[in-house]
């Protein structure tokens, strides 16, 4: 009995003290990684909220075309680290819709702000919890919604440059009374002359002073949600992206990707997206 006491307890120091060492950084002080430690570029999706913190301001656009209709959307976005482990993002759209017989639209979508931690940062994972908030602020036609939405971030590294970004999460609508899961899954395969990093007491530094300025980056992706209350329960909304990134300066990279739908009935026949990220 006391042997398993003795166990017991220090398993639980031990969970402790993991713990402990993995959220004693979560006020330390942010700094911009482009790389880990192995040097492995640490690149955003383009449909897929990262798992990591960072200073970022993404300028993207978005058009697709179904039957009838085109949509245009511009969406402003920044990504803000407070800390090493605490950040924000917040985005807003702005939508143009265009449907034969009915004319056009154009207005703002409803704000989201969105509070995160980086809870797990093992190098070659990191998992991020969020819970996004939209809040009634966009035009008659677009907006006008109040929702929130927990959920969870992962970046995992799979060797030889391949990296995966994904999340999953559950959005609830209070003036509609719907909850839906969504889910989003990339895959980015990474091409450039690797980093000398030199990691040593002060590597965080070294990670800073290297950028993804001359990577090229393949992506692919697959994301979509499902309600799960009411009426439209179980059915599936899923689109897939083809795209490619490219670090064009220190500061900044460009993208553009190619949309088409997944599920069935479709939403749209196909679309594209672009745009800029800004590092700060």
């Amino acid at each position: 009995m006391k042997q398993l006491s003795l166990s017991i307890v220090t398993s639980a120091i031990a969970a402790t003290s993991a713990f402990a060492v993995e959220t004693s950084d979560f006020f330390d002080d942010h700094v911009h990684l482009h790389f880990t430690e192995s040097g492995t570029p640490i690149i955003h999706s383009f449909g897929i909220e990262p798992a990591f913190t960072g200073r970022d301001l993404f300028l993207d656009h978005t058009y697709r075309s179904g039957d009838g209709f085109t949509e245009h959307e511009s969406e402003i976005e920044l990504e803000w680290a407070f800390t090493k482990r605490l950040g924000i993002i917040v985005e807003v759209p702005y939508i143009v819709e265009d449907e034969e017989g009915v004319g056009t639209e154009s207005g703002f979508g409803d704000l989201a702000i969105v509070p995160r931690a980086l809870v797990i940062d093992s190098g070659d994972f990191m998992l991020t919890a969020q819970i996004e908030t939209v809040l009634p602020t966009g035009s008659e036609a677009f907006g006008g919604e109040t929702a929130i939405a927990p959920g969870i971030s992962m970046w995992n590294n799979l060797g030889n440059w391949f990296t995966v970004n994904s999340q999953f999460g559950i959005e609830h609508v209070f003036d509609e009374d719907s909850t839906e899961f969504f889910f989003g899954v990339g895959l980015v395969k990474s091409f450039g002359a690797k980093p000398d990093l030199h990691i040593g007491h002060d590597h965080d530094h070294d990670h800073a002073s290297h950028s993804c300025a001359g990577i090229f980056n393949v992506h692919l992706e697959v994301t979509g949600a499902t309600p799960i209350n009411g009426d439209d329960k179980g059915d599936f909304e899923v689109e897939g992206l083809v795209g490619m990134s490219y670090g064009l300066t220190p500061q900044a990279d460009i993208r553009i990707g190619y949309l088409f739908p997944i599920s069935s009935p479709t939403e749209f026949d196909h679309g594209f997206t672009g745009g800029v990220i800004w590092h700060f």
